[in-house]
């Protein structure tokens, strides 16, 4: 683990899936939007405000708030926003550790605090320039305080965690806003009367070992004494490359699993030439209002990741059985090896 004082930056794109959409509608803006169907996918800052939340079903949505704007998920143009913000992001830093698909860490520990604060600065603007969207940045000297930094600050924002303000934070942060943990840790540490870090600090190391496990007793314990994760670990190559798509979309035609093969082949032959990719393996994984139903596998005789030849393996996977009532497709390549010319490797 890293022991430097030097400042991390976590940076996350605001309500992503709804900035992407809104890219072209500025007559949108300002307005409670969300993209999804059966369920809120993403809710832009005004719908959030107006208590709609992801996961809600949209029907559900729309009656918590009559002025709400439902958009299709722009799947496609959100892979695409991914990949270039990643780029954005790894010519900003030496090492970039992914947390999602519009989130990562940074590390600048080699730099000054104010040298990062102005790097996090440069980074808002260039993503807004280039993108069309906003990122939050927090800086923080562990991981924990720059994404703890950076959810307070949004949206469109920025926030330092300096070395006095941590110290503090060490004695009073509550539990409830530290990464990671739990309801049913937090609901057995608040039945000893343990709320905050400085609380915590007095709990026997074995006692919080039975409560929490080893694990996370040994995260808590590191962040009570200062030492938690400061190590950002970059994804070198990816072992995997998705795209999905819904079958039924507001305010659409209501389409097959067999009808969306050809947009998600297509988005990710293009993906995989871009990232010079090619793959071993293709899934198809079906799924109802979030819960996976089945996976279907097959190898293909040479690793590749051409259009036609995606096509015809997710329509022999179709075809290989009844297709359950479903949602959401998502087709996965994997066992993915470089080609002769690889380009741009996308960690998304």
């Amino acid at each position: 683990m890293r022991r430097v004082s030097g400042p991390l930056i976590h940076a996350d794109a605001d309500a992503f899936f709804v900035s992407v959409a809104l890219r072209g509608r500025p007559d949108l803006a300002g307005r409670p939007v969300v993209v999804g169907d059966p369920v809120v996918a993403c809710a832009s800052y005004p719908a959030r405000a107006a208590g709609v939340r992801s996961g809600t079903g949209i029907t559900e949505a729309l009656r918590t708030c009559p002025s709400l704007v439902v958009l299709p998920v722009p799947g496609e143009e959100v892979e695409q926003v991914s990949d270039e913000l990643f780029r954005i992001l790894d010519r900003a830093a030496p090492a970039v550790e992914p947390g999602s698909m519009e989130e990562a860490f940074l590390d600048t520990s080699a730099l000054g605090w104010a040298e990062v604060e102005e790097q996090a600065r440069a980074l808002r603007r260039e993503v807004r320039e280039r993108l069309g969207i906003t990122v939050t940045t927090g800086i923080g000297r562990t991981k924990l305080f720059a994404k703890l930094a950076s959810r307070t600050a949004k949206p469109d924002g920025l926030r330092v965690i300096g070395p006095e303000e941590e110290r503090r934070l060490r004695t009073t942060l509550p539990l409830a806003d530290v990464w990671g943990v739990g309801a049913r840790t937090l609901g057995r540490l608040h039945a000893l009367g343990v709320s905050t870090l400085g609380e915590l600090a007095g709990v026997p190391v074995h006692r919080l070992h039975e409560l929490c496990g080893t694990t996370m007793a040994r995260r808590l314990r590191q962040v009570v004494e200062g030492c938690d994760d400061a190590e950002v670990r970059p994804v070198r190559s990816r072992q995997t490359l998705s795209a999905g798509t819904a079958t039924v979309g507001w305010g659409r035609a209501d389409r097959s699993p067999a009808e969306l093969a050809d947009v998600v082949c297509r988005r990710l032959a293009h993906r995989a030439g871009e990232a010079g990719l090619v793959a071993g393996t293709v899934t198809v994984s079906l799924a109802r209002e979030g819960v996976p139903t089945e996976h279907r596998r097959a190898r293909l005789d040479s690793a590749s990741a051409e259009e036609d030849l995606l096509r015809r393996c997710v329509a022999e996977l179709l075809a290989a059985g009844a297709v359950p009532l479903v949602d959401t497709l998502t087709v996965t390549l994997s066992d993915l090896s470089a080609t002769d010319r690889p380009r741009q490797d996308p960690l998304f």
